[in-house]
């Protein structure tokens, strides 16, 4: 009987530990899909460089070369072994940054790119407010939390900041890429493992440290449908990610209410120079308000769909017309 306890008791701390402490899954119209304790503020790790990335992209010279400085001296742990006076380029340290996770290239970054690494963090701050990610702090620019309180963050304001970095091609290059050979030899592997076990995952970047566990931000589509997956504290996020990925994709479709092109609205002619389209089960869609609206003060035709606290709206600028059109066709 003691014995029959004892698995029991083992079988639950084990189905206990494959389930997150934090975790998000998000579409790209930031609609919450699933979540649990995804405001809690809590140490990140590594995945602090996906934000380290979008300074340098955004700030740098992606194919600036230039040679390492004493700064990649003070770089702890998790290394891609640059030496002091070595010849480096931008766009290798941001493979060797989110492949390999290395410290040592988050250093050196962002002394490049920021004058000294603590601009350079400030930059990461400033960004993180102008993306709304109200409940992060950034310390550093790798990660690490040995010495420091290291970066703090929530599932839903890393969500915020992976949908932001997706709109930039090069960034999304990057995290896709399995291997990458830099200029002075080193071999470069991805260490997410979802791009060879899931077959719609558009990248991601990994994260570890013994204070905040096992970290993991990654992206995948199908069809349309664009998701983002943030989770802390789990062994076995790789399997997690997968398992929700699939359980979103199985119930949740990127709806198109309105394609591109012109519209009759009122003798207008409303141009729709973006697609209106929302994420919902084929259910919710019957049980969604949609709003149709002529803003008379601004001369814009509104479209609003809401869907409980799910709310999606978008403003289409128009001209007057004479002729009466629909879909693009004028009678």
């Amino acid at each position: 009987m003691k014995k029959i306890l004892c698995i029991l008791i083992c079988l639950f701390f084990m189905i206990e530990h494959v389930h997150a402490e934090n975790y998000i899954v998000m579409s790209d119209d930031n609609r919450i899909l699933f979540s649990k304790n995804e405001h809690e503020p809590k140490s990140i790790a590594s995945i602090s460089k996906i934000m380290t990335a979008v300074i340098c992209l955004e700030k740098g010279d992606y194919i600036d070369v230039w040679t390492v400085g004493s700064e990649v001296l003070s770089a702890d742990e998790k290394r891609i072994y640059l030496k002091e006076g070595q010849q480096v380029s931008m766009r290798s340290l941001l493979y060797g940054l989110m492949l390999e996770s290395g410290n040592d290239a988050a250093i050196v970054l962002a002394k490049r790119v920021g004058g000294t690494v603590e601009r350079f963090v400030e930059l990461m701050n400033n960004k993180a407010q102008e993306l709304g990610m109200n409940h992060t702090v950034f310390h550093n620019p790798h990660g690490l939390d040995v010495y420091e309180d290291g970066n703090i963050s929530t599932c839903y304001d890393m969500a915020l900041l992976m949908n932001y970095a997706l709109k930039n091609d090069v960034f999304c290059e990057i995290i896709k890429t399995l291997e990458y050979t830099s200029e002075w030899g080193s071999i470069f592997h991805n260490s997410n493992k979802l791009l060879t076990a899931f077959p719609f995952t558009l990248g991601g970047k990994t994260g570890y440290t013994s204070k905040a566990g096992r970290t993991l931000v990654s992206a995948a589509r199908k069809d349309n449908l664009t998701l983002l997956c943030v989770s802390f504290q789990i062994h076995d996020h790789f399997n997690f990610h997968q398992t929700k990925y699939t359980e979103a994709m199985n119930l949740y479709q990127k709806m198109t209410l309105m394609k591109t092109g012109d519209y009759h609205w009122n003798q207008r002619v409303v141009h729709v120079d973006e697609e209106f389209a929302v994420t919902c089960s084929l259910n919710e869609l019957s049980e969604a308000e949609i709003r149709y609206d002529y803003n008379e003060s601004t001369g814009e035709f509104l479209v609003q769909f809401s869907l409980d606290d799910y709310v999606v709206h978008k403003a289409y600028s128009t001209s007057s017309s004479k002729n009466y059109c629909i879909l693009g066709y004028c009678l």
